[in-house]
């Protein structure tokens, strides 16, 4: 009697969460009654019976975030729309349908994911090394890659933060080059949203100007960031072609500088 069109579904932060669920129907809708429940706990998410919304029942972290499609009952739809989703609402749910032609149930599980934004990039020189970074937020853990010119996998440093309050992640992940002249990619896969962004940075200076002054430093400070500047326009460009290979994200230039 009761069917579900989709046993697993993904909501992504921002959107509905639109939970399936088909019963087979009656003209007579006076008998219906409709309960979606989560498994774990048995909690009410929303209940239909009486011909009417049942609110006073439902749980309270679903208040004013949860609705029935109730023009459409006459097709044999009970489908759940979830405002509002976040972390907390990943699980198990169960709908329930009873009506003259008898009753059933099937159940429906509920995972979440975020796209992860635009990665922000900066790049910090100094005499030595060159320090690219990404930062980005999303959900849940990415694989992050870093590769060279070549192919081949790099050895970088990754930074994972929650933010509870969101329920994302912030992402910080850094390659440091112990040389003038950087050509590296930055990948991050979210793989639960089949989401891939990748970044390619090029970059380079001439170390034979860069020759401390008096002041123990200060001429390198200054044509660093003059360097700096000048390669701005090339990342962009860079950028650019980076998203059209991209069907997400719009790039964007955040910083360049340099470190005494």
């Amino acid at each position: 009697m009761v069917s579900i069109p989709n046993n697993d579904l993904i909501a992504v932060r921002g959107h509905p969460a639109i939970l399936g669920c088909h019963f087979t129907p009656h003209p007579d809708l006076s008998s219906l009654a409709i309960v979606w429940q989560r498994q774990e706990d048995s909690q009410v998410v929303h209940s239909f019976y009486y011909e009417q919304n049942q609110l006073d029942h439902q749980s309270p972290e679903y208040h004013n975030r949860t609705s029935l499609y109730i023009p459409e009952f006459g097709n044999g739809n009970a489908s759940l729309r979830i405002d509002g989703v976040g972390l907390k609402d990943v699980g198990w749910y169960l709908c329930k349908v009873n009506n003259i032609n008898g009753n059933g149930k099937g159940k429906i599980k509920l995972d979440y994911g975020a796209f992860y934004s635009e990665p922000r990039l900066s790049i910090h020189v100094n005499s030595t090394t060159v320090v690219v970074q990404f930062e980005t937020e999303g959900f849940p853990k990415p694989e992050v890659i870093w590769l060279d010119e070549h192919g081949q996998r790099l050895i970088h440093h990754l930074e994972l933060h929650d933010q509870t309050e969101d329920g994302l992640y912030l992402v910080r992940s850094r390659y440091e080059a112990q040389k003038p002249a950087v050509n590296v990619t930055f990948t991050l896969k979210n793989h639960l949203l089949d989401q891939s962004l990748e970044r390619p940075v090029i970059f380079s200076y001439d170390v034979s100007v860069l020759v401390p002054g008096d002041a123990g430093g200060g001429s390198i400070a200054a044509i660093s960031s003059v360097v700096c500047v000048l390669l701005v326009g090339i990342i962009i460009v860079v950028y650019m072609k980076a998203a059209a290979r991209s069907r997400w994200t719009v790039p964007l230039f955040d910083k360049c500088q340099k470190q005494p």
